[in-house]
């Protein structure tokens, strides 16, 4: 049976506090099949031991220095992955139930995801260190959802990010287009350039 691998991971927060972020992301990062997953996850795994780093060593966007950033998407990119994003800006939400939701708004972001990709079979890998809370709400609420869109025998899984190497690299590219929303910034589009050919689409999600 045919599969699609996907890898998710956020970037912010869903709160609507004034300390909370501005935006709120989602990424998923898609492999068509298994063989190429497990080309891309021996790449990351060879680049990350290349540098020196312990099995357990974490490429994350927000910690990771930018140059080994930018040199690990460009060691990638010639692999066969992409990327899509949602971002709600939150600014644009006056929804008193959607800020109070942060479950539901959490697996809302990731079902309109899958809808927009519309995977085949789809084994979907979630970093549970930020997903832990809403595990079990967000298992069965996108199985249902996939199915009631023709997405048939969904398989969800809660990983340690520090034992994932894709849902590392769905860190990297969501905290990329993050900090390209952040104008302060003066490397704010060096790591989305970078991305270009592998982010496919980004979405804005309207609640």
């Amino acid at each position: 049976m045919k599969r699609n691998y996907l890898f998710i991971d956020d970037s912010g927060d869903t709160g609507f506090k004034e300390e909370s972020s501005s935006h709120f992301l989602i990424a998923a990062v898609l492999v068509v099949d298994e063989e190429s997953k497990d080309v891309l996850c021996d790449v990351i795994d060879s680049f990350r031991r290349n540098l020196g780093w312990g099995d357990l060593d974490e490429f994350k966007f927000n910690t990771t220095n930018k140059r080994t950033v930018l040199k690990l998407i460009n060691a990638l990119k010639d692999y066969d992955f992409s990327a899509y994003i949602m971002i709600l800006d939150k600014s644009k939400v006056d929804n008193d139930k959607i800020k109070e939701n942060k479950v539901n708004l959490y697996y809302q972001m990731i079902k309109e995801l899958m809808y927009k990709i519309n995977p085949v079979n789809p084994v979907i890998t979630i970093d549970g260190r930020s997903g832990k809370q809403y595990a079990k709400e967000i298992k069965t609420s996108i199985r249902k959802s996939l199915k009631d869109k023709g997405i048939y025998d969904t398989r969800i899984y809660l990983v340690d990010s520090r034992k994932n190497s894709l849902i590392q690299l769905a860190d990297i590219i969501v905290g990329s287009v993050a900090r390209s929303l952040n104008k302060s910034k003066t490397d704010n589009q060096t790591y989305v350039d970078a991305l270009k050919s592998k982010i496919i689409k980004i979405y804005d999600f309207e609640p």
